[in-house]
């Protein structure tokens, strides 16, 4: 209360309170509390132009609602009661909860409203679709009377980014998480699913883990309830990982005519510690029936140790060699192989997947055909 009161009075010193945008410039580089955003709810603030708190109700005794307020327009009579719900986060689950708690508080025609640091256009659709209200502190929102009062704005920066457990849980070596969890609908414990990602070639910690399923159930993909680990939104979590990807980085490679009769994968094979797999671009010869033109691309960890073990000679033009080595560390590339009874180490359908769509016309169309096999397989 204390502190509410504090911010209250650092309010009232500003000569003009246009609500969204003075709140924000002076709350930007502080990390928020849900006083900090009740604080906005202020008489004469704006929530979303023209409309206006016109007054703040005084709580009783037991209520478990943040804020009940009267809002209007700027110059109208008319004023409609909401209780406001807020949240210190803006993740999709923290918007979630507050819904249902804002609804479950109204009383009598009263309104609900959530209130969160911020709103994306998604979360702004998203309050639409469920006829719920809801401001943020960067000047988005909608604010929804049914058949009297329509007000939206969306599209305004982010002045809050969220600390999260993991910068970007859908891109780097957590991302191998995320793709593990991809490849079932449930996991019965969490230690199962770190133990999964390590046999598939990455070695994370139990924390690790933990942290990017974390990230994943508060974007609402996936759920975890007493243990167990559920995957909700395959779709919706393919679309991260595809939007998150980038192309591996390399730091060398090298055309080889390869002796007649050379069993590459074999050769590879035979390197002891040697990290190698077919690049997920030619990988789609296993998945689909697109064919590639050009040398077998084959990433590998150790450019001398691979080069060695194949033999053959350099050449210089792409048309005339039989293979070409790509030395990348990116741990994707190497996560989930398939390997036939041939021996040969075939990238996994997502990192196939992700190199095609990022291809021509003829790739993006067998990327389909790999995104479709990926979702079978996690099941309906």
């Amino acid at each position: 209360k204390r502190e509410n009161l504090q911010i209250q009075e650092n309010l009232g010193n500003i000569s003009s309170i246009t609500g969204i945008s003075s709140f924000g410039k002076m709350m930007k580089n502080k990390k928020l509390s849900e006083s900090d955003l009740l604080a906005r709810i202020l008489a004469g603030a704006e929530t979303i132009p023209p409309l206006v708190v016109r007054r703040r109700l005084e709580l009783q005794a037991g209520d478990r609602a943040d804020a009940r307020v009267e809002l209007g327009l700027a110059d109208a009579a008319t004023v409609w009661r909401f209780v406001v719900e807020a949240k210190a986060q803006s993740t999709p689950l923290a918007v979630q909860n507050a819904v249902t708690q804002a609804r479950a508080l109204a009383k009598g025609d009263e309104l609900s409203m959530i209130l969160v640091p911020y709103l994306s256009p998604e979360r702004v659709v998203e309050l639409e679709r469920e006829g719920v209200s809801g401001i943020d502190l960067c000047g988005n929102g909608v604010v929804i009377v049914p058949g009297q009062l329509y007000l939206s704005r969306s599209g305004q920066p982010n002045l809050y980014p969220e600390s999260r457990p993991l910068i970007n849980p859908y891109r780097g070596r957590s991302s191998m998480v995320v793709r593990m969890v991809l490849s079932r609908r449930r996991w019965e414990t969490l230690k199962d699913l770190a133990e999964a990602v390590a046999k598939a070639g990455c070695g994370l910690s139990l924390s690790q883990v933990s942290k990017a399923v974390q990230a994943l159930q508060e974007d609402l993909i996936v759920s975890k309830r007493e243990g167990g680990i559920t995957l909700l939104e395959p779709v919706r979590l393919l679309d991260r990982i595809g939007d998150a990807w980038r192309k591996p980085e390399l730091s060398g490679t090298r055309l080889l005519r390869l002796p007649p009769g050379t069993d590459w994968a074999r050769a590879l094979g035979s390197v002891s510690g040697l990290r190698w797999a077919v690049t997920g671009e030619s990988s789609a010869r296993n998945y689909t029936a697109l064919g590639e033109g050009g040398p077998l691309r084959v990433a590998v960890d150790d450019l001398a140790r691979a080069a060695g073990a194949l033999g053959g000679e350099e050449e210089a033009v792409p048309a005339f060699a039989d293979i070409e080595l790509r030395v990348t560390d990116d741990p994707g590339t190497y996560f989930q192989v398939e390997e036939d009874v041939a021996g040969r180490r075939w990238a996994s359908r997502i990192q196939c997947w992700l190199e095609l769509q990022a291809g021509d016309a003829r790739q993006q169309q067998a990327a389909g055909e790999v995104r479709a096999q990926i979702l079978r397989e996690v099941g309906p």
